[in-house]
């Protein structure tokens, strides 16, 4: 069973469709990257997976569960299927070790002192240790994004969910995040992940799925998808420079 079923998914915004019978399944350890030009609906897409976005109609199986049905645990959802976000979302009034902690004791019950133990624990996987005392403003772009990567690691979610995680960043910032990535991708973390990457995408994706104008356009491995490109996949490659 997938870990994640996404069936005839379908969303729109003051009249406009912006997802149309979207459908794709995720196999636990597995990376999902989400590909489109900007409109076509992949941040969307993604927001929907935990309920950051409403869906019209269809259904997101998690856990063989569907997540759209009365009466679903939104917030057991959202503390399992946890999102990473381009800006951050850092409390700037707490230091990254409680920006680590305070999700854990308010939504896992944990106490002080296991909580700050897996903070730190996740702060060195991304290689920030040395500044669990240090508050978001003194941080760079790169070492916010790590934190709130390690953030997402301190609820021991069972899909991480990235919406263009470096767009925000100075180039110079990028190959920092991309690098915690892919360590996670190695360590078998399932992700789903929204990038202009494309290289990145190809490299550390199990599965590719390319929306265009809010409908799958293709879905399948890096190999299948770059092998065998559509006519709007090609095109989409030609304006990224790939």
């Amino acid at each position: 069973m997938s870990i994640l079923s996404v069936e005839h998914l379908r969303k729109s915004f003051d009249g406009e469709m912006v997802l149309q019978d979207v459908s794709f399944t995720l196999e636990q350890g597995e990376c999902l990257t989400i590909l489109g030009n900007s409109g076509s609906g992949k941040s969307t897409c993604l927001r929907c997976l935990n309920q950051l976005a409403l869906p019209d109609s269809g259904a997101i199986y998690f856990e063989g569960k569907n997540t759209l049905e009365k009466g679903y645990d939104v917030n057991y959802l959202r503390s399992k299927v946890n999102m990473v976000f381009q800006s951050f979302n850092l409390f700037a009034n707490m230091d990254v070790l409680k920006n680590c902690t305070l999700a854990q004791r308010k939504v896992l019950h944990r106490g002080a002192v296991e909580a700050e133990a897996v903070a730190r624990r996740e702060l060195a996987k991304v290689g920030l240790q040395e500044k669990a005392h240090a508050f978001p403003a003194s941080l760079s772009g790169g070492q916010k994004q790590r934190v709130a990567i390690a953030r997402s690691l301190c609820m021991d979610p069972s899909i991480l969910l990235f919406d263009e995680p470096t767009s925000a960043l100075d180039p110079a910032m990028v190959a920092e995040v991309l690098r915690v990535m892919e360590g996670l991708r190695k360590e078998g973390v399932t992700m789903v992940l929204v990038t202009h990457q494309i290289e990145f995408a190809r490299r550390i994706s199990s599965k590719i799925l390319f929306l265009h104008q809010g409908k799958v356009n293709l879905f399948g491995t890096p190999k299948e998808v770059f092998a065998s490109p559509t006519p709007e996949f090609a095109s989409f490659l030609a304006l990224e420079g790939k």
